[in-house]
């Protein structure tokens, strides 16, 4: 990505493609970007950003006005009584901890 020589004291410098951790995050962004604009990243089909968009919008409609539940096919119905009884729970990140902090608990 930025065209520097891989050092030779790089962990791997024989499988390595970037001088650095940086470059290489930088790379990954620019990689899923890039495969981001061709294909959604969920079913790979190919995609454009307008549909995503399209979809988007679609999606945010339906959930603040969601249809009654006899437009829904039996199918849909037991989903969304499903969902009911069994709420999703909510996503809880992990704190991430650094390195000085762990070395405090090892010590203390």
């Amino acid at each position: 990505m930025c065209g520097e020589p891989i050092p030779a004291d790089h962990p791997r410098p024989n499988i390595t493609l970037t001088c650095s951790d940086a470059c290489r995050d930088r790379r990954d962004v620019w990689r899923k970007q890039r495969m981001g604009k061709k294909r959604c990243k969920y079913c790979l089909k190919p995609s454009t950003p307008a549909e995503r968009s399209r979809f988007r919008r679609w999606r945010n409609a339906e959930m603040k006005n969601p249809p009654p539940d006899s437009e829904l096919s039996p199918e849909e119905l037991a989903e969304r009584e499903y969902l009911r009884a069994n709420p999703p729970q909510p996503r809880v990140r992990k704190p991430k901890v650094k390195p000085e902090e762990q070395d405090a608990e090892v010590a203390g």
